[in-house]
């Protein structure tokens, strides 16, 4: 074996290396990711439950002060521990230096729609409020939607798993479907 010999084997080597060492840290990578999302979605589910709960009794009747309590003190709770999920901002202007240290700066956005959707339901007047309500949820929704953006985590999952979740198909476009081809469906149920 010459020296080129084991250039090139050594090359080969450290290649192959490489190669693994790539795919390993970008699987943990997406494991990491994805069991971040995960606890963030069950965050999100918990707190939009609190939420639709809170509008739904508003609309129907005004909500008696013990539920109401009970969904503000769990509304509260979920703005509490989303701070871990989304710290206040620093803008580094020192706003809030003298407060303890998970509520120094701005808060986030996000949190920002639970406060004022706990301050309007928090008021007397809250059935005055639920357009209102529904507009922060939409938004709360929305800025969280965003931030864990499904459609690049789809995209990933189908990439380290090879699987698809989601088709691009919309409610318009399955009823256009022939009834022949939906029937093989219907027998299955």
């Amino acid at each position: 074996m010459t020296i080129t010999d084991f250039i090139a084997t050594g090359s080969l080597i450290i290649a192959v290396a490489a190669f693994i060492y790539s795919y390993a840290t970008n699987t943990k990578k997406y494991e990491l990711t994805s069991q971040l999302r995960y606890e963030i979605i069950k965050w999100y589910s918990t707190t939009i439950e609190i939420l639709i709960r809170l509008r739904l009794e508003a609309e129907n009747n005004f909500i008696s002060p013990e539920l109401r309590r009970d969904l503000l003190s769990k509304l509260s709770s979920q703005i509490e521990i989303g701070r871990f999920y989304f710290p206040n901002i620093d803008k580094g202007d020192n706003f809030g230096y003298d407060k303890p240290y998970a509520y120094k700066g701005y808060r986030n956005l996000l949190l920002d729609f639970l406060v004022y959707s706990y301050r309007l339901f928090e008021g007397n007047d809250y059935q005055n409020y639920l357009t209102h309500s529904d507009f922060l949820q939409r938004h709360f929704t929305s800025n969280l939607f965003e931030t864990i953006d499904p459609h690049t985590f789809l995209k990933e999952t189908k990439k380290h798993t090879n699987k698809t979740f989601s088709s691009a198909l919309i409610y318009e476009d399955f009823i256009k479907t022939d009834p022949e081809k939906l029937s093989f469906y219907l027998k299955k149920q």
